[in-house]
């Protein structure tokens, strides 16, 4: 009986010890994972935050990229805007101008069609005038009895004093011989009168017969024997504003005319 008692009792030791054993193990074991866990704590906290900072530089970063890109896309939509314009502008310059010179021409042609109809117009007037100052000079010229010979001296006479005259101080000179003609205190025929001594320097100094009366020279003539004056009953013609004390009635061209 007492080594039966033995037994179980070392039996008992034995299973305490064992038990005890497996107790502490357990302990040691979950002891080492809570001492892992504690170590492996800051190195997972520093891994979340290093995790953190490298998200934050990454959406800084991508922030920063959008920003570049839509910069870029104001500069370009800011380039595009002001060419844009600047080919608006330089097409509104390029349309006026056009307008402008559409303008001069249609203008031009207006003015060029105008200065035509006038000078067609004056030409009719001219070539009219011209016939009845034909008409007038041949009536006048057969009432007379002025001779081809009368005419042709009084042209000379006109081209000598002053050919180069406007066409009223030709008409004048011309009127003053005809008025002579007609006054009784003048010889009677156009040869007598420019032959009386001292009238006319022209027939003394032969300017007069070589003389050879320029067309505007013969018109104007024609227009005086016609029956056109622009001196009325002036006997007397001078370059100068005075005559010897004689009356001033007009004046036509470069010469001054006297009663």
């Amino acid at each position: 009986m007492y080594s039966s008692d033995v037994n179980a009792k070392n039996v008992f030791l034995a299973l305490v010890c064992f038990l005890a054993a497996l107790v502490m193990m357990i302990m040691f074991t979950a002891v080492s994972v809570h001492a892992e866990e504690v170590a492996q704590a800051p190195a997972a906290a520093y891994q979340e935050g290093a995790n953190v900072n490298a998200r934050i530089i990454a959406q800084e970063e991508a922030a920063k990229a959008a920003k570049v890109r839509a910069e870029q896309q104001i500069a370009e939509q800011q380039k595009a805007a002001a060419q844009a314009k600047a080919k608006a502008e330089a097409e509104i310059e390029a349309q006026k101008r056009l307008a402008e010179e559409q303008k001069a021409r249609a203008e031009a042609e207006k003015k060029a069609m105008e200065d035509e109809i006038a000078r067609k117009k004056a030409e009719e007037e001219a070539r009219k005038q011209a016939e009845e100052t034909q008409r007038r000079f041949e009536e006048a010229l057969s009432a007379s009895g002025m001779s081809d010979s009368d005419f042709n001296a009084l042209c000379k006479i006109v081209e000598a004093e002053d050919g180069h005259d406007c066409i009223e101080g030709r008409i004048g000179i011309a009127n003053v011989i005809l008025n002579r003609v007609r006054s009784p205190f003048h010889p009677n025929t156009i040869m007598g009168v420019l032959t009386a001594p001292g009238q006319f320097g022209p027939v003394s100094s032969g300017k007069f017969a070589v003389a050879v009366p320029s067309a505007s020279t013969i018109a104007a003539v024609k227009e005086a024997v016609a029956g056109k004056n622009t001196v009325g009953g002036a006997l007397y013609f001078h370059r100068g504003g005075s005559f010897g004390g004689r009356t001033l009635v007009a004046t036509a061209g470069a010469h001054s005319f006297f009663v």
